[in-house]
């Protein structure tokens, strides 16, 4: 089964003049941590969201549920949207 965009809900968008926006995001699934965190999984959400967003998200909702936190590392106009679990953001 592929990523429902649907379950994808975005909770608040943060904008900063002149900076990119940072959307939160709630998230369930069915799917394991090992299949959300794949590049690729969320790119039939590519148009919804930008890159250094969160999601909190409840995985594996039919087996062993646990939540982890994402970051969309990168969400490219073409190629894989990639996320890491989220550790927070370093400083650069």
């Amino acid at each position: 089964m592929a990523h429902q965009p649907r379950n994808l809900r975005r909770r608040s968008t943060i904008s900063i003049p002149g900076q990119r926006q940072i959307m939160f995001f709630d998230y369930a699934t069915t799917h394991t941590e090992a299949e959300v965190t794949t590049a690729g999984f969320f790119d039939t959400s590519r148009d919804n969201l930008t890159k250094d967003s969160i999601v909190d998200a409840v995985v594996d909702i039919n087996g062993t549920p646990h939540r982890v936190v994402l970051r969309f590392t990168a969400v490219p106009t073409s190629g894989s949207v990639t996320v890491a679990i989220d550790g927070g953001l370093a400083a650069t």
